[in-house]
């Protein structure tokens, strides 16, 4: 009996921990092989990689699950203001304080700081950490489809630039990536809730290849975006995203500390209000801004920094202190 424990313990220990240990592996690829990365997303690969997170990570989660997470409104909403309010501010204050002030500065931060959280990543990493997955998901779709009304304001406001999202079109793409995966995966559990539970392991680590995938592309993208930029402004750019992410991931676990009981649902709120998307920010810089050469050097740069960060520190979350207290812990 004891044999069987130790060794379901680690398994269980090494599909937690198996991510972070092969990031260093994936970020030497992203150098080698930079063309073969960066051509994931023009062949619709990196879509693909959310559509099957979503279906895999609902497969395994009861409408109870969901209706729990609707439940937990409170924390939905302070995902948005943390996204929104919180991430926004705090990245052009640090802008300021490193000297990237300008107000051409400061729409490139905003770039990626007025967006929502990534689609996919906070969800699978939720999961690692042993946290709330389906409040994950519905902080991630509410934040994804409010965000083509919030990330126009947050420019407005912030950046007195006017920002025109096509809403129906990217809320048709949503619906595609997010919604309609997570509905088909209800429906499927009719006849694969089972298979699914008994196979949930290897489905988390399906889920965590595609993170993998999004690590190479990411760190190719990181450094395609930081050749031939001077040192100082890369200084500048690496300083800011690591403070700011940092802080984000601080603020937001106290936050989720002092509105939530659940450790799960904490680490949810944290991933999710601490994360942003790549693919708006480029969208945006793409159509808005591409006079401004910093706004997809800081997009990456944080898209690369949540990933290797939040992957290494997902399997140990629920014993951070920020997390659980250490009366939680014992």
């Amino acid at each position: 009996m004891s044999g069987s424990v130790d060794r379901a313990r680690r398994t269980d220990l090494a599909t937690r921990y198996w991510l972070a240990a092969a990031i260093p592996a994936v970020l030497v690829l992203s150098a080698l092989l930079p063309e073969a990365a960066l051509s994931l997303p023009g062949l619709h690969l990196t879509d693909a990689g959310v559509v099957l997170v979503v279906f895999l990570g609902s497969l395994k989660l009861g409408a109870d699950r969901f209706r729990r997470a609707w439940r937990r409104i409170d924390l939905v909403v302070l995902s948005l203001v943390a996204a929104f309010a919180l991430a926004p501010l705090a990245s052009l204050a640090l802008a300021r304080v490193l000297g990237l002030g300008s107000p051409e500065d400061s729409l490139a931060v905003l770039v990626c700081a007025a967006n929502g959280s990534t689609l996919a990543t906070a969800v699978v990493l939720t999961e690692v950490a042993g946290g709330d997955t389906a409040l994950a998901m519905v902080m991630t779709v509410v934040n994804t489809l409010l965000s083509v009304v919030l990330t126009p304001l947050v420019f407005l406001v912030l950046g007195g630039a006017v920002v025109d999202i096509d809403a129906p079109s990217m809320i048709a793409d949503m619906a595609c990536k997010i919604v309609l995966p997570l509905l088909a995966a209800q429906v499927a559990r009719r006849w694969l809730a089972k298979w699914a539970a008994l196979h949930a392991r290897k489905l988390s680590v399906a889920s965590q290849i595609v993170i993998l995938s999004y690590i190479w592309t990411g760190g190719a993208a990181g450094l395609a975006a930081m050749a031939g930029r001077g040192g100082v402004l890369l200084a500048r750019v690496v300083a800011l995203v690591l403070v700011l992410h940092a802080g984000l991931l601080v603020v937001n676990a106290i936050v989720a500390r002092l509105a939530a009981r659940d450790p799960g649902q904490r680490v949810a709120f944290v991933l999710c209000s601490s994360q942003k998307t790549l693919p708006v920010a480029m969208m945006l810089w793409k159509g808005y801004f591409p006079a401004l050469p910093l706004g997809p050097l800081v997009a990456v740069a944080y898209h690369v920094t949540q990933l290797v960060v939040d992957s290494i520190l997902a399997p140990g979350a629920l014993r951070l202190p920020l997390v659980r207290s250490k009366e939680e812990r014992r």
